[in-house]
């Protein structure tokens, strides 16, 4: 009969110390996050299959990795999964202790996150780049004809701490973190050559 009651007995900050609490005893389950600290989650879960290769072991991480997929369809008895609770608490009761979850299935709607992340991220890039003032992309342009914030100020009769503002809300509106990234963000778009 399948027990409802379930204790968390180990709570590991990182793979080294996961590694470490191993050899005091056996777990029913491991939960592991797939990019611990220090040693990560792919490393513990390899250490911890050298000797244990039948506790189920769950890992997680907070978007699909394809490559991290792969490398665990290779090991047995593992399930990776979305860093949810709720997700985690299916598998254990409906894979692990009983048939009833369709883990398959999951696998596969999880699988095509990134496709739908990206998409997202490149609507929000569309609706950006839409949004865009002349002066914007004449800034960007600037930007990388190599123009200090000084030599732009100039140009345009503006302070070059005005300057400084424009450039810091034009990254910021394109998710961007540094005046590198906008010229890489400026060539990429293919604004360095439009007539704009």
């Amino acid at each position: 009969m399948e027990s409802p009651f379930y204790i968390l007995l180990n709570d590991c900050n990182n793979g080294h110390e996961l590694v470490n609490r191993i050899y005091r005893r056996q777990e029913d389950v491991y939960i592991i996050e797939l990019f611990m600290p220090v040693l990560s989650g792919i490393e513990a879960i390899k250490y911890i299959r050298k000797s244990n290769p039948e506790t189920p072991i769950i890992t997680y991480s907070g978007t699909y990795q394809e490559d991290m997929a792969e490398i665990l369809s290779k090991i047995p008895n593992i399930f990776y999964c979305e860093k949810k609770s709720s997700v985690i608490k299916d598998i254990i009761k409906g894979t692990i202790t009983s048939d009833t979850f369709d883990y398959d299935a999951y696998s596969k709607e999880w699988e095509q996150q990134p496709l739908a992340v990206q998409e997202y991220m490149d609507r929000q890039k569309k609706s950006q780049e839409e949004d865009l003032s002349p002066i914007e992309i004449q800034l960007m342009k600037f930007c990388y004809e190599g123009f200090s914030n000084k030599e732009i100020g100039e140009k345009l009769n503006l302070s070059t701490r005005t300057i400084d503002t424009y450039i810091n809300r034009l990254t910021e509106k394109l998710g961007l973190k540094t005046k590198l990234h906008l010229i890489r963000f400026c060539v990429e778009s293919g604004y360095y050559n439009s007539s704009m």
